[in-house]
């Protein structure tokens, strides 16, 4: 984002964490972060761009909202005579650094408005296809298609993968995860990857993604979170699809082959 505003290479930009003396952010996690951190990074970048547009302008004796910057430069949109490399620009600044700051939006997440920035127009549809053994009542996931919408997609790569990750969760979720608690003690009795059941590489069906872009214009980015859309739907999708492979519908979950063929009256 800062870098596209800046009209320089994302190299080029440095972030750094962990002063007190930098601005704080929203914590990781809840579909947030890209849709919270990036028109606030993208608004504060264009004021600072502004600062320097009008010390520049100052020396083209002209106007600052007439300078672009775009591939490392900063030019006059209507006179190419005026131009300059953009670390020439900062060498030429009357000022040691330039400082700038914005937040989110007040109303992000629809806590002050009804449609919110975050979750107003997400949109996520799931569509499993399941294979049930009836004779052992093992379900098995064939294929996953999960359509979602997450306002502009800022890395489409990043974007799939959350998808795919929230996926293979749900499947877990579905069919595997259970958590055994010791009722006297209340520590958990299967806390490791040996009793506690994930689906691993064998378990993990194809994934279809299919990305819907909507540009709403609530932010300077137009983001919104997709983190968490992809793994609630999954458990719920993959429910469905047992009850329409097997005619009965089981209302807990993981859905293991002994609920299986309890459903089916075979135990």
């Amino acid at each position: 984002m800062v870098a596209e505003e800046l009209g320089i290479t994302p190299e080029e930009v440095t972030v750094r964490i962990g002063d007190t003396v930098f601005p704080d952010g929203p914590s990781s996690g809840g579909s947030k972060v890209t849709g919270s951190i990036t028109p606030a990074a993208r608004n504060a970048a264009y004021k600072a761009k502004m600062e320097l547009f009008e010390q520049v302008a100052r020396i083209w004796n002209t106007d600052a909202s007439k300078l672009k910057a775009e591939d490392g430069q900063i030019f006059h949109v209507e006179d190419t005579s005026k131009n300059m490399t953009f670390m020439d620009a900062l060498k030429g600044m009357r000022t040691g650094a330039i400082y700038a700051s914005a937040s989110r939006s007040d109303d992000y997440g629809g806590f002050q408005q009804p449609w919110g920035l975050c979750y107003g127009d997400l949109g996520s549809v799931q569509f499993v296809e399941v294979t049930v053994d009836t004779e052992t009542g093992f379900v098995k996931v064939d294929k996953i298609v999960a359509a979602h919408s997450c306002g502009r997609p800022i890395n489409t790569a990043h974007v799939r993968s959350q998808i795919n990750g929230g996926v293979i969760q749900g499947i877990a979720y579905a069919l595997y995860e259970y958590r055994s608690m010791d009722r006297e003690t209340g520590h958990m009795m299967n806390a490791n990857l040996d009793q506690y059941k994930l689906p691993y590489a064998m378990e993990i069906p194809e994934i279809e993604s299919i990305i819907v872009e909507d540009y709403g214009g609530r932010s300077s980015t137009d983001a919104y979170g997709i983190g968490e859309p992809a793994n609630i739907a999954t458990a719920v999708a993959v429910a469905n699809a047992v009850y329409n492979a097997i005619g009965v519908r089981i209302y807990e979950i993981p859905i293991t082959p002994d609920k299986v063929l309890k459903a089916l009256n075979k135990i």
